[in-house]
């Protein structure tokens, strides 16, 4: 459970007394509905329940068969585990239940990562409960429904058992959006829902019988709010629905109605099959060949959003991305964009090869070892510039509008997350980037370092800073504000979530806090610097900040595919969003230019200077 609720919260803090998380407020929606299962023991307390994303299949079975009574702990069938999954994974126990009860197969390989679909949960929801399904969908119900294909799908019958054994509601069938991804929010909502107020039904029409099958096990109702009605969601015939590949075939591509028409939903399907069928150079259609393909099909797709951050990483090219995630890895050392098709260097590492060999923030590489990279995708040109630890590679940029040389001996790229030096007596704190052990890393720091001598001020570097997880920028925005601060807010597509201060920082009194930027600060880095800013907790040094305003979300497929996509934006506490207005970015409060490669190599850092003369003045 405790490996489980690590994807939940991303960093397991405990709050003392307090059943909750940190981002469910206690007057929303979902508020009753996750503390009922805290206190069913479905989930543990944490700091971030992250209501918009996504449910992974390890999440839901663990969560699903916990609340219909399984006990892992005092299961004793020897039911054989998919061939994937270790006799110790904290899953294992869990799967065997799923098997037993005939949810998924023993002999085929579980990807815990898979997202589940809206339809999925409910039809397995529906069978977790004993609820019996009919063949036959009222025709009550049929008028409730919306957004399902014309002719009545075979789901339909598990929906109307959901619906009027009140797991569903009118918000969640008008329109149903069977091919979706399920939210954890709506996810624990419908457990809720049945177990606090449902009843077994089969049909909204009363002719129909209800089943008296017993119950999979009593339980006693332990909270006595309600989860407020939602309101109802307003039909949409203005969307296209693609729908999602299923186990590697095809399916169908619906169509919806503001002239925008994909006939009878076949067209992808119709160009692959024809050329299937009638290529006259057929032999080279392999299978390997067409899964190319679709594989460029849907990186064509994302690219047709015009969004520099949402990407589709191709199978064999994400392991490259997944390595960056790590932060271990053999290369120059910098964190790369397509910016406007060209390949840009958003921010060479901290003390990487790419920093020592005087690569800036913004530098565009044209060239790799000779070749020219235009017109290359971002990970082929990745790979060229990757290599073995000690070898060198050339290449060519364009700074502004001056085109130089640089080789850069490769290395190995380990990136801390916090790094501290003193300078006459003031502690120069680098974050560089902010994930799961940022917090704490810094707290060892703070309290065994800084604390104990009492500054007279503190610099925290955020420079080259390419940001991270946003659930890390809160938890170090804490450390400088009072309980109840605003420290950010997401804004998604149909909702926006505040992000609250739980306590007095222990920075909070600290005077002669300076924050250093430069052109490299991106991301959470930047939610960082404004919050400084605007609740006057420091001065910002530096230069505009990136301006990435945006939140992104990673999806991993089964095929080994990644989607990172844009699912919001962030604000500043003044509800600000840094990509709007004449300069986008974070300004900084005293501009220095960053340094040049000149004064790099010369280790000239004005812009450190300007900081420290700032604290002793003050």
């Amino acid at each position: 459970m405790k490996r489980f609720l690590s994807i939940l919260t991303v960093l397991s803090i405990i709050i003392p007394n307090v059943w909750a998380f940190r981002d469910i407020p206690e007057y929303g929606k979902v508020y009753p509905a996750v503390q009922d299962a805290i206190q069913r023991g479905i989930l543990e307390d944490g700091t971030f329940f992250r209501p918009e994303e996504y449910v992974p299949a390890k999440m839901f079975w663990e969560v699903l068969l916990r609340d219909a009574g399984f006990d892992p702990k005092s299961a004793t069938f020897d039911t054989p585990l998919p061939p994937n999954v270790k006799e110790d994974s904290p899953l294992a126990q869990f799967l065997r239940e799923a098997i037993r009860r005939g949810f998924i197969k023993a002999d085929e390989k579980f990807d815990e990562e898979r997202y589940i679909s809206r339809i999925e949960a409910i039809q397995t929801i529906v069978k977790t409960k004993g609820i019996l399904v009919t063949k036959r969908v009222s025709k009550a119900f049929q008028t409730r429904v919306t957004g399902i294909p014309s002719q009545e799908p075979e789901y339909l019958g598990a929906v109307e058992a959901a619906y009027a054994s009140k797991i569903l509601e009118d918000s969640d069938v008008r329109p149903l959006d069977p091919r979706g991804l399920l939210k954890r929010k709506d996810f624990i909502t419908w457990l809720y829902r049945f177990h606090d107020h449902g009843e077994k039904k089969s049909s909204i029409n009363p002719g129909i019988a209800k089943p008296s099958l017993a119950p999979l096990r009593s339980r006693t109702r332990t909270l006595e709010e309600q989860v407020s009605p939602t309101e109802e969601k307003k039909t949409t015939t203005n969307v296209i629905r693609i729908e999602p590949l299923n186990n590697g075939e095809l399916v169908d591509v619906r169509k919806s109605g503001d002239g925008l028409l994909i006939p009878n939903g076949k067209i992808f399907e119709g160009v692959f099959q024809q050329i299937s069928d009638k290529y006259r150079f057929s032999e080279d259609l392999t299978n390997a060949k067409k899964e190319e393909m679709i594989e460029a099909a849907i990186t064509a797709m994302v690219e047709k959003l015009g969004d520099k951050y949402s990407v589709y990483i191709e199978p064999d090219k994400s392991q490259n991305f997944r390595d960056s995630l790590d932060g271990e890895f053999e290369g120059i050392g910098a964190y790369v964009e397509m910016i406007e098709g060209k390949f840009t260097i958003t921010a060479p590492i901290k003390g990487s090869p790419s920093e020592a060999a005087g690569i800036l923030a913004g530098d565009i590489v044209t060239h790799i070892d000779g070749e020219p990279v235009a017109n290359l995708s971002v990970n082929v040109v990745i790979n060229m510039i990757k290599g073995p630890q000690g070898s060198n590679v050339l290449l060519r940029i364009l700074r502004g509008s001056e085109e130089k040389e640089i080789t850069v001996t490769r290395g190995k790229i380990n990136i801390p997350a916090i790094t501290i030096k003193w300078e006459k007596s003031i502690p120069v704190i680098g974050i560089h980037k902010f994930t799961k052990s940022t917090k704490d890393d810094f707290a060892k720091i703070l309290n065994e370092e800084v604390i104990p001598r009492h500054p007279r001020g503190i610099i925290l570097d955020l420079r080259n800073n390419p940001g991270g997880f946003l659930t890390s920028a809160v938890e170090m925005g804490e450390f400088l504000l009072d309980k109840g601060d605003l420290i950010f807010s997401v804004d998604y597509k149909t909702s926006k979530q505040d992000y609250i201060s739980s306590r007095k920082g222990e920075l909070f009194d600290q005077k002669n806090i300076v924050v250093l930027q430069n052109k490299g600060t991106a991301s959470a880095s930047e939610i960082f610097s404004a919050m400084v800013q605007e609740h006057k907790k420091g001065i910002i040094i530096g230069t505009t900040s990136v301006g990435k305003g945006t939140v992104q979300e990673i999806v991993n497929y089964g095929n080994g595919g990644i989607l990172k996509l844009t699912v919001a934006r962030w604000l500043t506490p003044d509800h600000r969003w840094i990509q709007t207005g004449n300069e986008h970015g974070v300004i900084p409060d005293i501009k220095i230019d960053d340094p040049t490669p000149e004064q790099i190599k010369a280790t000239e850092d004005l812009q450190l200077d300007t900081a420290v003369q700032y604290v002793l003045n003050h």
